[in-house]
């Protein structure tokens, strides 16, 4: 109690009992933070949500997911965005692990966040990884099937008769991208085809690379994007280029993004469920939470959700979707993202 009523600033304490218990704190290196609230006997009502960054739609409308799952539950969130840096990433995880919060829900950005979410779990705090993840943490798993999408993907083009298929992206270190990739190459084998990929370790790197391959002998006639940052960067290109989509040269990108339907020339994308893994994950960290920081018998573990072929034109197919409909659902998900 004395300790407490030091903490929180109470006057009922002796100077010198106090000076003492600020001394013993810096000797020990104790950080004040919720444990008031446990010393109570009331549980944490927060969780920490870490994404790479919030100016990316598709981790934004994630976020927006948590949140309203978590206030669902009387729970707040507490929102963080590493910036794909492995050393902020792990200071955001330190700084949670001091406001005492009941669980974490992260995208990772590198294998870096392995250490303290193995710290987080001997704590008995539930951890959840979604979008992509990484071995050696005993965590709640929720991923899209991104072969499957990838499979789709790249059956669609060659069905439209394409042999020179380019796999593009870059960071082929997540398990998400790697799942593409994998996708791509098998769907291309089982054709009998030589695959052709371009994947950079920097999303810098794309661009040069996709002009030079571009501009040789050995040039595509279609695209697989494996995700929406180089979607964006295969646009530019093409437009700057004068290339004509889908005639010169087709596109599918894995990912969709609100403009898709309403460029130029709409774009076939492969479209995760944004809003249902951020629920999902959600969800099952709650799950982990109710059982006291430790998966039971009955609950889920992992989770893979469903992937759509949207069928634009990049592609070279006529719409199957009337843009009517794609305008509704781009007025649901604003909806959705206001609400």
């Amino acid at each position: 109690m004395t300790v407490s009523r030091v903490l929180n600033g109470g006057k009922l304490v002796k100077p010198e009992t106090a000076a003492h218990v600020r001394a013993t704190i810096k000797r020990l290196g104790y950080e004040p933070n919720e444990a008031a609230r446990m010393l109570k006997g009331q549980a944490a009502r927060t969780i920490g949500l870490i994404v790479p960054d919030l100016a990316d739609t598709f981790f934004s409308i994630c976020a927006h997911a948590v949140q309203q799952v978590a206030a669902k539950h009387g729970f707040m969130t507490v929102l963080l965005a590493s910036e794909k840096d492995s050393r902020s990433e792990v200071r955001e995880l330190a700084m949670m692990k001091a406001r005492n919060i009941a669980g974490v829900l992260i995208v990772p950005s590198s294998s870096a966040c392995v250490r303290p979410l193995r710290e987080f779990r001997s704590r008995g705090i539930a951890v959840v990884m979604f979008d992509r993840t990484f071995p050696g943490v005993d965590a709640g798993e929720v991923m899209v099937e991104n072969r499957r999408g990838a499979e789709h993907a790249v059956s669609h083009l060659l069905d439209h008769g394409h042999r020179k298929v380019l796999c593009l992206g870059y960071d082929r270190r997540f398990n998400s991208i790697s799942e593409r990739v994998a996708g791509y190459e098998s769907v291309i084998a089982q054709a009998g085809l030589k695959p052709m990929s371009i994947v950079t370790d920097q999303v810098s790197e794309i661009a040069p690379k996709l002009l030079r391959r571009l501009r040789s002998q050995n040039s595509p006639s279609a695209i697989f994007s494996l995700n929406n940052v180089t979607t964006k960067q295969v646009l530019q290109i093409v437009q700057r280029e004068g290339i004509a989509i889908p005639d010169d040269l087709a596109i599918v990108g894995f990912d969709d993004f609100e403009l898709a339907p309403l460029l130029s020339v709409p774009l076939t994308a492969v479209r995760q469920p944004a809003e249902e893994l951020g629920r999902s994950a959600t969800r099952l960290l709650f799950e982990w939470i109710q059982s006291g920081g430790h998966s039971y018998e009955g609950a889920a573990r992992v989770l893979q959700l469903p992937t759509e072929l949207v069928i634009r034109r990049s592609c070279g197919c006529q719409p199957a979707l009337p843009f009517s409909r794609e305008l509704n659902h781009l007025a649901e998900r604003s909806a959705s993202l206001a609400n």
